[in-house]
């Protein structure tokens, strides 16, 4: 169909550098590129790549560092998904397209940054948002903060958007929220505590995800938090 594609990665360097071109020409990630590469920790991407395909970086456990060069258009789902090594990672203004759980499973990632001038998504204290702030896609898992307030105007929280994070005790949702995705708070087993600002009824209305608490600490709700 005239893409150019990399398939797929054979090799043992630890510090990778894409070529710039393929033939002269642009070219994208193919899904499940780099998928297991465990002895790779770090890997610049050119200008010439424009998407990162679903699962290409999934379970590269060894990957420290990785740039995302300013041409980039999409991230495809589970990306980067059980990169448990990665501890920080910068989304270009270029990115209009990020998949789901496109970063769990990173462990200890503490700050996922968004360009400001980006127009789909943002970076509020290193988590990762819709551009809006109506929805939570990722909280930075490595974190070691125990407790975490949602902020306000927020009304869906995303697909696995707490996976493994495992130092939250406590956790403060507010009753802007609609919807909590699938296996939202799953691994997160120290969670004890969750502090609801709306009634009861409210909570009751929220759309809840199959699943949406599993996995979890053995927590207890509360109504009507004013704290």
């Amino acid at each position: 169909n005239g893409v150019n594609y990399l398939l797929g990665y054979v090799g043992d360097d630890t510090d990778l550098i894409l070529p710039d071109s393929y033939n002269g020409e642009d070219y994208k990630i193919y899904q499940y590129a780099f998928y297991n590469c465990d002895g790779l920790t770090s890997i610049t991407i050119p200008d010439s790549v424009t998407s990162i395909g679903d699962y290409a970086f999934r379970n590269c456990s060894d990957l420290t560092s990785v740039t995302i060069p300013d041409s980039v258009a999409s991230i495809g789902r589970s990306a980067f998904s059980g990169c448990s090594a990665l501890t920080s990672v910068t989304i270009p203004d270029s990115v209009t397209s990020i998949g789901d759980y496109a970063f769990n499973g990173c462990s200890a990632i503490t700050s996922i940054t968004v360009d400001v001038n980006n127009s789909a998504y943002k970076s509020i204290d290193g988590n990762l948002y819709t551009k809006d702030g109506k929805t939570l896609m990722q909280y930075a898992a490595g974190k070691t903060d125990t407790s975490f307030i949602i902020p306000d105007g927020v009304t869906s929280i995303g697909y696995e958007a707490f996976y493994g994070c495992s130092a939250l005790t406590s956790i403060i949702i507010p009753n802007s929220v609609t919807s909590i995705g699938d296996y939202a708070f799953y691994k997160c087993s120290a969670l004890t505590s969750i502090k609801y600002r709306g009634t009861q009824s409210q909570w009751n209305a929220i759309s809840k995800g199959s699943n949406w608490s599993y996995n979890t600490g053995n927590w207890q709700i509360t109504y009507d938090y004013q704290g």
